[in-house]
């Protein structure tokens, strides 16, 4: 399945409890972001790109594309920070209090027993959506 995390724009206040939602269900690393853009606010995380350099650079195969999804696997990963620096986009981010990596995977453990992602769950405003994407064939 393909999913996506759509930002609706004129509902975010920029609050944060995105941010800090991902926080806390991520070893106090926040794998998203929010920031201002003028007089409105711009959610970023991972653009699960279909053929993901982080991926590709991880020596253990920490990552790894999961049908829509660069995945990662927590346990394995050893820190070296590969991907860090082979990602265009700054997703992957270094969480010291565990000497791994952190990077969004759309919660997809949440996304298969029906749950949205941390932050699209606690938005007050509605601002954050799970979208499944339809392919064109």
């Amino acid at each position: 399945m393909n999913y996506s995390i759509v930002h609706i724009v004129e509902r975010c206040t920029g609050c944060g409890d995105c941010v800090n939602a991902c926080a806390e269900g991520h070893q106090g690393l926040a794998n998203c972001r929010v920031f201002r853009v003028g007089d409105r606010f711009a959610f970023f995380s991972c653009l699960q790109c279909k053929r993901p350099q982080c991926a590709q650079v991880c020596p253990v195969f920490a990552l790894e594309r999961q049908g829509e999804v660069v995945v990662f696997y927590e346990e394995v990963c050893v820190g070296c920070k590969n991907c860090i620096e082979a990602c265009p986009w700054g997703v992957p981010r270094f969480n010291k209090e565990v000497g791994r990596i952190g990077k969004c995977d759309l919660c997809i453990s949440r996304i298969q027993r029906d749950e949205n992602p941390l932050c699209v769950g606690i938005c007050p405003n509605s601002a954050l959506e799970l979208r499944e994407l339809t392919s064109k064939a």
